[in-house]
């Protein structure tokens, strides 16, 4: 049995989420155009004939600009030396930076890294190699792979080349399992990523989902979260003109979460002013990012 731990790291916005989930072929991580769309570590699971690969998703590496950035940023490079390979996953439409040496930078010598060029479906066929060296200049990577999250392009390569690089050990998690994930950890992602898609740029990052209850009654489950917010005019832009907008966050929230847990949802959802949560260490904690 060959089985271990493989992290994505990169930058933020550069497809990490969208390769999980093309990997297993169903969505364990939310996905969207807006930096620091990840907060937790995601752990997701890759089943085989005779091995296992455990993928971890962590948040992209950035400069923070408050405490959950702070937090953000040590849940990234403090996986980095806990796992058997690293995937450097970059966004091969845009040319290497500062931004991505710095990244580079927290790469722990013992620990081997494949290059994972993604978004490779962006980029003309004449061109790919060039950007590939751009970015293989930055490590002596143990190999580079240009690759497409979302068309699958050379993801199966990837994952078998990958395979050569972990150890010999036993299977960490039972067969079928997809994430470790409980589901009000899901249903609260979900909801962010509809609030992620549905509203300007500066609310995202200002927007915390919290959910109270999970309660099975009689032919459905009953939710009830709370959406947390930093300003009260925030609270407006969620909420919408006479609700529709947060109708629609619930709406589609709903479509989805009945798909994923197969059963009826009853989602009850609440907008809350809580200023400066992005500060409040006691708030970070209740979120699961207390550990640093």
């Amino acid at each position: 049995m060959k089985s271990g731990f493989v992290a994505l790291a990169g930058r933020p916005n550069v497809g990490k989420s969208s390769l999980v989930n093309a990997l297993l072929e169903r969505k364990v991580a939310i996905v969207s155009d807006k930096v620091q769309t990840t907060r937790n570590r995601i752990v997701a699971c890759l089943h085989g004939e005779g091995w296992q690969m455990i993928l971890l998703d962590i948040p992209g590496i950035h400069r923070p600009r408050h405490l959950l950035g702070e937090k953000l940023v040590r849940t990234a490079t403090g996986t980095l030396s806990q796992v058997d390979l690293l995937w450097h996953v970059v966004d091969l439409s845009r040319l290497p930076g500062k931004g991505e040496e710095a990244v580079v930078r927290n790469f722990p010598a013992q620990t081997c890294v494949l290059l994972a060029g993604n978004k490779r479906d962006l980029v003309p066929d004449e061109e790919v190699g060039a950007r590939m060296l751009s970015y293989a200049s930055l490590h002596p990577y143990a190999g580079a792979f240009p690759i497409s999250a979302l068309t699958g392009m050379g993801l199966g390569e990837l994952r078998e080349v990958s395979l050569g690089f972990l150890p010999e050990g036993p299977a960490y998690y039972p067969e079928g399992t997809v994430t470790d994930q409980p589901e009000s950890f899901v249903v609260a992602e979900l909801i962010r990523e509809k609030i992620l898609h549905l509203t300007r740029d500066e609310i995202p990052h200002a927007v915390a989902v919290i959910v109270d209850e999970m309660e099975e009654r009689e032919n459905l489950t009953y939710i009830r979260a709370v959406i947390n917010v930093e300003r009260e005019s925030q609270k407006g832009i969620i909420i919408g003109q006479g609700g529709r907008r947060l109708q629609e966050i619930g709406s589609l929230t709903r479509k989805e979460l009945e798909g994923i847990l197969d059963r009826r949802i009853y989602l009850d959802l609440r907008v809350k002013l809580k200023k400066d949560w992005r500060n409040r260490e006691g708030f970070l904690r209740g979120m699961g990012l207390g550990g640093d």
